[in-house]
């Protein structure tokens, strides 16, 4: 019998370091596990060398630079890797040191969107992200296609506990976001992508909404050949 494929969800920041760490952890491979498909094993790993948090340009560089130094021998078993951040830290370099595929969120789900509809609205944490994500969406070639950046002016540690108050401005803000003319969103955190709030979304705002969590497995799936990339928001 043939081993199963192992994906890599790699933090490149210290998540051990949040408060719960080890039973955050352990919470979020197990939202990765139960909506990867049948054959595959997730495991998530942090770098304790990286930021708490990534919510500016300087935490990217760190984040980035934490990661890269323990690539490849980190992920050296892994037959794809996941960067756990949003903004794509050290993607280009990551692929250039690994063999194994390495996906950013930001690309698989700004490219996931752009098939969904045809003018894109982010949501993010806090305003400081914003113009990392604007210089992302300029690297992807999506300028003509992103309508607006937006942020709940949450910090990325204080999402999960005041997750009803993050969903309600969620709502708010996506709804701005449609007003002005966006025919799909996308959550610009993974911490955000934790909360399952996407399929809540979709149904209050009447838009698809891409969870950036699920997007990075679909397209890590796919690059290992198991299979077709689903256009959907929320489950697996």
């Amino acid at each position: 019998m043939a081993e199963p494929h192992r994906i890599c969800y790699f933090v490149p920041g210290a998540l051990s370091a949040h408060p719960d760490g080890a039973s955050e952890a352990e919470r979020r491979q197990a939202y990765l596990q139960r909506h990867v498909r049948a054959g595959v094993n997730v495991v998530l790993r942090d770098n304790p060398d990286g930021p708490t948090s990534v919510e500016s340009a300087e935490d990217e560089r760190r984040a980035a630079a934490a990661m890269l130094a323990t690539f490849p021998s980190a992920v050296a078993d892994d037959d794809a890797v996941i960067i756990g951040c949003f903004g794509d830290p050290g993607l280009r370099e990551a692929n250039a040191l690994l063999d194994a595929p390495v996906i950013g969120p930001a690309a698989a789900s700004l490219h996931l969107a752009a098939q969904l509809g045809s003018r894109i609205g982010l949501i993010t944490v806090v305003a400081d992200v914003i113009p990392i994500l604007d210089d992302l969406v300029a690297d992807y070639g999506l300028e003509s296609r992103v309508r607006a950046i937006t942020a709940v002016e949450v910090p990325v540690l204080e999402l999960r506990k005041k997750r009803a108050a993050v969903l309600a401005r969620m709502v708010e803000r996506g709804g701005e976001l449609a007003d002005s003319g966006a025919d799909v969103l996308v959550l610009g955190c993974m911490t955000m992508g934790f909360l399952d709030v996407a399929e809540e979304l979709t149904e209050e705002l009447g838009v698809p909404v891409v969870n950036p969590v699920l997007a990075s497995l679909r397209t890590a799936e796919a690059l290992l050949g198991l299979g077709r990339v689903k256009t959907l928001t929320t489950t697996g």
